[in-house]
């Protein structure tokens, strides 16, 4: 959604490694967590064949040297969309959150306005397939 933002190659590699890491937080990709990776790498024009993810890299890792906040948002944003994704917000997640939350320096309440707006996206596109699908 706002992936098309980041221009550097460094970000956008980060992000899916990012990403990479908080889709496998609980130890199993869900196919909608899949298909989320699938459409970020679409939007930032990289394919699977140009990124190798390791495992071996911790969190603070991939977005402890980040320091644009426009950069930081849009990483925080993504990844709330991809974690709420499946409907389940487990425990892994939880702290992956706060842990992002901290390294970012991000406040209670810049958190809280931006997961309810990832929830009410979430409810608007099951409004429209609803809107579209039901005859």
């Amino acid at each position: 959604m706002f992936l098309h933002f980041l221009q550097s190659k460094e970000h956008k590699e980060s992000f899916l490694e990012l990403a990479h890491l908080v889709a496998n937080a609980d130890g199993f990709v869900h196919k909608k967590e899949r298909g989320y990776l699938q459409s970020f790498m679409e939007e930032m024009d990289i394919q699977q064949t140009d990124i190798q993810f390791s495992n071996e890299k911790q969190l603070s890792d991939i977005i402890g040297g980040l320091k644009d906040e426009h950069v930081k948002k849009i990483f925080f944003a993504e990844i709330l969309l991809l974690i709420f994704a499946d409907g389940d917000y487990n425990d892994d997640e939880k702290k992956i959150t706060h842990d992002m939350k901290q390294v970012f320096g991000f406040s209670d309440e810049s958190y809280e306005t931006l997961k309810s707006w990832v929830i009410r996206m979430d409810q608007l596109k099951i409004e429209g397939l609803k809107l579209i699908l039901n005859p």
